[in-house]
């Protein structure tokens, strides 16, 4: 059952405790009202059926509200996967289509609009799967074997101008997809946003035992120190002309729902840049 299921019930089970609690109290009162003088009996059963209805219509109305509630978040949720995904094969149709007039492009003309197009459909894709997680916090990841040195190759195919040097390798259990966002995330970050040219990744045994280490160290600008604390949380941006920071805040979120560790050094490759650790669990 996922957490938002887990939610859901809950939701339930307090409004259903909730109306046999007081149903129960009020019922009790009723009785005690009614063990009194037969003079006061009428009293006690107008109010006392007057106060039960009162409690059984808010009771049932709460019931209604929660219903209601989860089957408007059912419909969003499903109208927004049906969009992100006719939006994401869309998006890579086109990027496929880019590709190939990048391989037929005359060498002696301008490409750099072309790049600038893939750079921005890179980008796109990005942003697209950022809002998919921000919009489904609670949304079910599972947990495959993921040979890191391949994936980050695979990955790093996305920006051509970047250099991505790969030392060492090891297996991790983790989501794939959101394994890719959190490496994705943070290779756009370094481009985009740091300038960098190169990035070095380390993939190491941590400390711990059974989890992998993976550094990635680019050689940007790295963060000025007054906004460095703020990666990593919601909107928390890594410089004044960057975008919203959700990319960082979404790496931190899905780190920690893959039973990881995130973390954020200043210095990167050379002494420059920024530093990204992320620690998850390795393959027994």
């Amino acid at each position: 059952m996922t957490p938002a299921a887990r939610r859901h019930r809950l939701h339930y089970t307090v409004a259903t405790a909730w109306l046999v609690a007081t149903v129960s109290l009020a019922s009790w009162w009723l009785a005690i009202g009614l063990s009194l003088p037969e003079r006061m009996h009428r009293m006690f059963v107008w109010e006392g059926a007057a106060f039960i209805g009162l409690l059984v219509a808010g009771g049932v109305a709460i019931v209604r509200a929660i219903r209601r509630e989860h089957l408007r978040r059912q419909a969003l949720e499903t109208f927004f996967m049906s969009f992100t995904h006719d939006l994401k094969t869309s998006l890579a149709s086109v990027g496929l289509q880019a590709e190939n007039l990048r391989e037929d492009w005359p060498a002696a003309t301008d490409r750099a609009p072309l790049d600038r197009l893939l750079h921005d459909l890179v980008r796109l894709q990005i942003q697209l799967e950022n809002s998919l997680f921000v919009a489904q916090p609670d949304g079910r990841l599972l947990r495959e074997p993921i040979a890191t040195g391949p994936a980050i190759a695979r990955l790093a195919e996305d920006w051509p101008e970047l250099i991505v040097n790969i030392r060492g390798s090891a297996t991790v259990v983790a989501d794939a997809r959101a394994f890719d966002a959190v490496v994705r995330n943070v290779l756009q970050n370094a481009v985009v946003h740091g300038g960098a040219q190169c990035v070095d990744v380390t993939v190491e045994p941590a400390a711990s035992g059974d989890r992998v280490r993976l550094t990635l160290a680019d050689d940007g600008r790295g963060i000025e120190p007054e906004i460095f604390a703020g990666l990593g949380q919601p909107f928390g941006r890594g410089s004044r002309t960057s975008g919203t920071g959700v990319g960082l805040f979404v790496c931190s979120q899905l780190t920690t729902r893959m039973d990881g560790v995130l973390r954020f050094l200043r210095g990167g490759s050379a002494g420059r840049g920024l530093t990204v650790v992320l620690e998850l669990p390795g393959a027994r």
